[in-house]
Formats: C-alpha cells, sequence, structure tokens
C-alpha cells in the first residue's frame, strides 16, 4: 500500500514538472515592422539615346561653298551648316519672277479688251465669235498665271535649300563632304544627333516592372551625377535570351549627353525583412511574431535565406528578433 502511494505521488510530481517545463516562456526580444522594414534600392543598366540621328544631306545638286559643321561642335536649332553655290537657281527665279510679271501685264490687258468687247457686243457692233474669243484668251493667260507661279514657288524652294540648317539644337558627329565637293541630292553631307529630344533606354528584369512602375523616385546616375527621371514607357515584350524588358524615361531637368551610359536607381516600397530574421520550418522560410505570449511562424513564399525579402504584414505587426532561432510555431514566449 505504501508502495503504491509512492509510486503515485512520484508520478504526480513528474507530471507536474512536466507541465512547468511545457507552460515555461522563451525568453524573446521583439520589435514593430515599422522599425525593422528596409526598403532596398534596385539598379538596372541604363543609357541615354537620341531619338534623332540625322544624317544632312542636299536636295539639290550644287557645289559646296561653305561647310560650317565641324565634328564635335554643338550647333543651334535653324543654324547654318552648309551653303551650296546658289547661282542658277537664282537665275531660275529670276526668270520665273519675270514671266509671271509678264501674264499679269497680259492678263490686265486681256480684262480691258474683254470688257470693251463685251460693251461692243451690247451694242451689236462685233461678232459674238469676237467675244467668246477675247474670254479664252483670259482664260488662257489665266492659267498661264497658275502654272507660272508654281514655276516660281519651285524655283524659291530650290534657292531656299542652297542653305542647310540644322533642324534642332544638336552635336556634329560626322562630316562626310568638304568645300568645293559636289553634293549630290540625297549624299550625306553631315551626321547629328539631337541633344533635345533624348530618353534613357534602361534594361530591368520582368519580375521588377511592377515596382519600377510603382517607385515614387527614379534616379538616372552618371559619372556619379543623379539626374531625376520620369517613366514614359514599358515596352510590352520580354528579351528571349536575358528575360529583361526595355524601359524608357524622360529627363525632369537637364539632361546628360547623349550615349552617357550608367544605373537606373529606385526603391521598393514594398516592406522586406532583414535575412538574419529569417527562419526556415518544416521546409518553408518566414518570420516568427509575437501575438498573445504565443510565437507564429508566417511563412514568406518568396524568401531567401539570409536575404531581405518582401513581406505582406501589417508594419504594426510585432517581429521576434532575438531568441527565434530556438522556437517552433505557437510556442510559449515571454519579450524581455
Amino acid at each position: 500500500m505504501k508502495s503504491r502511494i509512492y509510486y503515485l505521488v512520484l508520478s504526480l510530481s513528474v507530471f507536474a514538472s512536466n507541465v512547468l517545463v511545457a507552460e515555461e516562456a522563451i525568453p524573446v526580444k521583439t520589435a514593430a515592422l515599422s522599425e525593422l522594414a528596409i526598403y532596398p534600392q534596385r539598379t538596372a543598366p541604363a543609357t541615354v539615346v537620341s531619338l534623332n540621328t540625322t544624317r544632312v544631306a542636299a536636295e539639290i545638286p550644287a557645289k559646296i561653298e561653305v561647310l560650317n559643321a565641324r565634328v564635335g561642335d554643338i550647333v543651334e536649332k535653324d543654324q547654318i551648316l552648309v551653303e551650296l553655290k546658289c547661282i542658277d537657281y537664282e537665275i531660275e527665279q529670276d526668270g520665273a519672277e519675270a514671266r509671271l510679271k509678264s501674264l499679269e501685264a497680259r492678263i490686265e490687258l486681256a480684262k480691258r479688251r474683254l470688257e470693251r468687247t463685251r460693251k461692243l457686243t451690247m451694242k451689236q457692233s462685233v461678232s459674238e465669235e469676237l467675244l467668246d474669243e477675247r474670254e479664252s484668251d483670259l482664260t488662257v493667260l489665266q492659267a498661264d498665271r497658275l502654272a507660272a507661279k508654281a514655276t516660281l514657288n519651285l524655283a524659291k524652294v530650290r534657292v531656299a535649300t542652297c542653305t542647310i540648317k540644322s533642324p534642332f539644337r544638336a552635336l556634329v558627329t560626322e562630316r562626310t563632304s568638304s568645300i568645293g565637293n559636289y553634293a549630290e541630292v540625297g549624299k550625306t553631307l553631315v551626321k547629328i544627333l539631337d541633344l533635345e529630344q533624348l530618353e534613357i533606354s534602361a534594361q530591368i528584369y520582368a519580375q521588377d516592372v511592377y515596382q519600377l512602375e510603382t517607385s515614387n523616385q527614379l534616379m538616372f546616375l552618371h559619372d556619379d551625377k543623379s539626374y531625376p527621371v520620369n517613366l514614359r514607357a514599358i515596352l510590352p515584350s520580354i528579351n528571349s535570351e536575358t528575360r529583361n524588358s526595355e524601359v524608357r524615361l524622360l529627363f525632369q531637368n537637364g539632361p546628360a549627353l547623349p550615349g552617357a551610359s550608367g544605373k537606373l536607381i529606385w526603391n521598393e516600397l514594398r516592406a522586406h525583412i532583414p535575412g538574419n530574421l529569417i527562419v526556415k520550418r518544416k521546409g518553408e522560410l518566414g518570420v516568427f511574431i509575437y501575438a498573445a505570449g504565443k510565437a507564429q511562424f508566417v511563412a514568406l513564399p518568396t524568401a531567401q535565406a539570409g536575404r531581405a525579402s518582401p513581406v505582406d504584414l501589417s508594419l504594426n505587426s510585432i517581429i521576434i528578433t532575438e531568441g527565434h532561432f530556438a522556437l517552433n510555431n505557437n510556442d510559449a514566449v515571454v519579450v524581455h
């Protein structure tokens, strides 16, 4: 009997001891996610590109008299690049103006003759046939005037194209002819690069597109200088080899020079948990949060061991920052 009582007491003691051990809370330290969250900086290679790379050519065949453009020059819009010998075309213009003046005088004479003929016809002093002839003469002369005006306008256009101007503020990148050479129609004389219509072309990972779109600040970094930029377009295609998407951006203020290479920089807006707080439980990576005296394991599907990973938790969530390596889901914990 005494032995039974002894073993009963012993069993109760062991049970009570196990209960106490089971309920003993594990000491941990915690912090709000808002205090721990980091917002990683992302980068992508980027290059400044010009929308206009223009080959300046002659529109008429002529000898080159002046060639102001030199490689490396920055020319302003409407600045003269090339002047062609234009004497033949100026003579053509003078001739067209003279022919038009002659036709104007003949038309005035034809109008007066027609008016006199009409009056005489009303008095039956001349035949109807003569009136028809006068009207026909005037109509032919008026048609000739239209043709003469067209010829004169064409001559003026040719004279105007004797002077070749820059269509925009540009950098001269190549000079392919010289003074005294004969310029052929369509043959490149100078190559220029637009300095105003500039964009940034960047290659980013396809999975980063959304984060780039939602970022509140984008910067282009070149030679240790930062340029604020705005997203203009994301090309709706993915490179089959690199799995990258091309994006185009515009400078907010003064641009860098075309051809400048650098980096596109942006910060993610999603909160990330530091990598040292991520643990693995039952084959899943995640973090422990503190809730009502318990440690609750929250899996992070996209997490990578040892690296900061995005979380969908509220910034008010309490994260266990110390003691988490020894925890299991629903362990009792005490914050100290």
